[in-house]
């Protein structure tokens, strides 16, 4: 199994809200880590004490998916609701730019955006995606999609999703950040995409020579 590539002299910071939980997604680690994460975090949010064990499987199977899908950062929202939780996640990944592309190109966004298709609902419940381009604040100018899709989780099986990909050009090398955001919960849409696009506009990318000269 390969797992997630870091970017030699690239850094990056994102923000989640205080009650997410930012998950540990190495193999060796994060099962001992979820369940460690899920008893400290339970003392400030008693409301989720009876969910325990979901939790802690939640992390888990998140945090799995996400380094099998090249993530380098997991962050993952668990809420009580009647019928169980209501979950979100967002990973943060770094892949190689279109091949056609080049790092010095005045506009890098465009060949993002070509590989991928906006869908209009037919029919009320139907799946949807819409394109653009958005200006993150410490990050700069940036592809994304976002809407409601079908895809299969884990073991094969169809799933509909509300999700958010921002792609993020590094500098000066035609690697691409991308900040993905989803849940299964797309009865209340409209408020997790105001809730990913928050997120994602605090993804801040840096130069680690940056940083050591920061702390020196």
């Amino acid at each position: 199994m390969s797992g997630p590539r870091f970017d030699t002299g690239v850094g990056y910071t994102l923000r989640v809200p205080g009650s997410w939980f930012e998950v540990d997604v190495r193999p060796a680690t994060r099962a001992a880590s979820a369940a460690d994460l899920v008893s400290r975090r339970l003392t400030d949010l008693p409301e989720l004490r009876e969910r325990r064990s979901d939790i802690v499987r939640l992390l888990r199977n998140q945090a799995a998916a996400a380094w099998n899908a090249g993530a380098v950062y997991c962050a993952v929202m668990a809420e009580s609701v009647a019928d169980g939780l209501l979950p979100a996640c967002v990973t943060v990944s770094f892949v190689a730019g279109p091949v056609d592309a080049s790092s010095d190109a005045e506009d890098r966004l465009s060949p993002l955006l070509a590989p991928l298709s906006a869908k209009t609902a037919k029919a009320e419940g139907d799946t949807w995606t819409e394109l653009s381009t958005v200006e993150l604040p410490d990050a700069g100018p940036a592809a994304r999609s976002h809407g409601i899709e079908d895809i299969e989780d884990e073991s094969g099986r169809p799933m509909r999703v509300v999700t958010m990909q921002t792609f993020v050009p590094l500098r000066d090398v035609n690697r691409v950040a991308i900040v993905s955001c989803s849940s299964p919960a797309v009865e209340v849409a409209p408020a997790l995409l105001d809730v990913f696009d928050a997120i994602s506009s605090t993804f801040r990318l840096f130069r680690a020579a940056d940083l050591v000269e920061t702390t020196s």
